[in-house]
């Protein structure tokens, strides 16, 4: 598996497609473009994208034209200087791909002069829950952030 961010522009329409299928399902439609910058992609042995993870600063985050109805719905938690992830999804779970991502995510968070990782997870996502707690992240607060589909978030940081 290769890890590249930017995504290179080979891969972007694949990471389009398995970032926003796992995150705005009730959104619907085509994949809206991504910002090759703002994204990682793991590129499995046979070339396709096997995960992709977003991240978000000043700058925004992995889409660079959201739908109108995710810029009005989408309710951001509150400012920090940490790089916030901007989603992980990878299309098997339980090969390294996820933490791979991660990795890469806290490379870019350090050349960046980022303190730390920070998520923001639905409290019902279990398995998300306890993938960013095996990978050291703490929980920081809770909130109403999101998309209001999403329920209770908990926000989640792992220092650098």
């Amino acid at each position: 598996m290769q890890i590249a961010t930017p995504i290179p522009d080979r891969h972007l329409a694949g990471a389009a497609r398995l970032w926003w299928g796992a995150f705005a399902p009730p959104l619907r439609g085509p994949s809206p473009p991504i910002r090759a910058s703002h994204g990682i992609a793991a590129i499995g042995p046979g070339g396709s994208v096997a995960g992709v993870a977003g991240f978000r600063d000043h700058e925004g985050g992995l889409l660079s034209r959201p739908p109108v109805l995710a810029r009005l719905l989408f309710r951001p938690a509150p400012p920090t200087g940490d790089l916030v992830i901007d989603g992980i999804v990878v299309d098997r779970l339980r090969h390294g791909t996820g933490r791979a991502l991660l990795d890469a995510a806290a490379r870019v968070a350090r050349r960046a002069g980022r303190p730390a990782l920070r998520a923001e997870v639905e409290l019902r996502n279990r398995p998300a829950m306890a993938f960013y707690a095996a990978t050291g992240f703490a929980e920081i607060g809770r909130g109403d952030f999101g998309w209001p589909w999403s329920g209770p978030v908990a926000i989640l940081r792992r220092p650098l």
